[in-house]
């Protein structure tokens, strides 16, 4: 059956371009309405979510959406997750839910609702940014647990939206934040929030994407595609009319939640941006609520290898990352200085693929009754620094503009 083109429904009723398809999913919900969080107190006496419905060895897991990243990332670590059960695919586009469905020996289906209406726990959500936030809804109201890629939404307005639908289910919405889950970022993260390094003077963080490099890589290190060509240009041609939004939300936000992740909550003071025909660069500086400085830098694309890590300086040490291209699916290179016992610590891991350790800390969540991280608003909190930040280098844009 011929996939119709996508239109906008009447007050609430959405229809979409999915990633790597045509979509003509219809979810129900209601943007309009903005909802506001009305309580500070602490999760644990104001939100519980359901213990009593999973209670077994595994989490029956079905994925929405089997594009690019589904397929590159998602497929494979949920196959080697070992407390997750892939029990079902969805895609609107027959081309991409047939073909997934074959090659990983699981139903496929193209009508959400037959989808949701499965034997499943919980849902991955691989699809374009922009219905995160649908998506999820109806998901939770369909009662499924939740683990969306990032971001957790296309503005900080929706994302707040969808925490008070969230808080309303008693379910659980997990952000795909992956880089939490590298070892070497985890034991980083470790060391710093035990004291290890003492009080944090000052940080800096990194993401430069590469551009020529990167093609020879991905085909050395990606599967076999399964490609809807006719969506696949639709949404580069998206993603082209928005660019400084999405290589910001979709790359930028990475930094921004190794930040948060590493240091705590932070604040943008100052931010700038140059721009070089679809070469995008932000460099910006940051206060912690302990008082650290940070700075960060954020290109895409560089012409040249891929660069991301970072350099974090305490009062009693140091620790330094080099974070690897993320289909390598290796950990990062961490350094930790000790000035007490003046070494080196450069510490080896066994398991190192993030995308496999995030979904089974999604899983284990879920199974053992224990809140999963990073959650809804630590999603939130990251998206409103993407916005301050552009908000901050609106100027440039401007600038770049009247003199290209």
């Amino acid at each position: 059956m011929k996939t119709p083109p996508p239109t906008s429904g009447s007050d609430g009723e959405l229809r979409f371009i999915c990633q790597e398809h045509l979509c003509t999913l219809s979810c129900i919900y209601d943007l309009t309405a903005r909802y506001r969080a009305c309580f500070m107190v602490s999760r644990e006496l104001d939100q519980s979510f359901r213990r009593d419905e999973v209670t077994k060895e595994k989490l029956k897991l079905g994925v929405i959406g089997c594009g690019r990243i589904a397929q590159a990332a998602h497929f494979p670590a949920v196959q080697k997750a070992t407390n997750v059960e892939l029990a079902a695919v969805f895609d609107p586009s027959a081309l991409l839910a047939k073909g997934a469905g074959l090659q990983l020996g699981v139903p496929s289906y193209t009508d959400q609702q037959e989808f949701l209406n499965a034997d499943i726990d919980a849902v991955l959500i691989a699809i374009p940014d922009r219905f995160h936030v649908p998506v999820s809804i109806t998901a939770l109201q369909a009662g499924k647990h939740v683990l969306v890629e990032k971001p957790v939404a296309g503005t900080a307005s929706e994302a707040e939206t969808l925490i008070e639908v969230l808080d309303k289910t008693g379910l659980q919405l997990q952000v795909g934040s992956m880089k939490r889950f590298d070892p070497g970022i985890a034991r980083a993260q470790s060391v710093i929030a035990d004291g290890g390094i003492g009080r944090i003077l000052s940080a800096r963080c990194w993401y430069r994407v590469m551009s020529e490099l990167r093609p020879p890589i991905e085909a050395t290190q990606f599967p076999a595609m399964l490609v809807d060509q006719d969506v696949r240009n639709r949404e580069t041609a998206l993603k082209a009319a928005n660019r400084k939004t999405h290589l910001l939300a979709t790359h930028g936000i990475h930094t921004f939640d190794l930040m948060r992740f590493l240091l705590g909550d932070i604040t943008i003071s100052a931010a700038t941006m140059a721009v070089d025909g679809v070469d995008h660069s932000w460099h910006g500086i940051a206060t912690t609520e302990a008082g650290a400085a940070a700075s960060f830098e954020i290109t895409a694309s560089v012409h040249a290898e891929w660069t991301e890590g970072f350099q974090i300086y305490g009062s009693k040490g140091h620790i330094g990352a080099e974070i690897p291209f993320p289909f390598s699916r290796a950990a990062s290179r961490v350094r930790i200085f000790r000035a007490e016992s003046s070494s080196y610590e450069e510490p080896i891991f066994g398991d190192t693929d993030a995308y496999k350790l995030q979904v089974e800390a999604f899983a284990s969540a879920i199974l053992e009754g224990r809140y999963v991280q990073p959650d809804a608003r630590s999603g939130l909190k990251a998206l409103e620094i993407v916005e301050a930040v552009n908000s901050l280098t609106a100027r440039e844009e401007s600038n770049n503009r009247k003199t290209a």
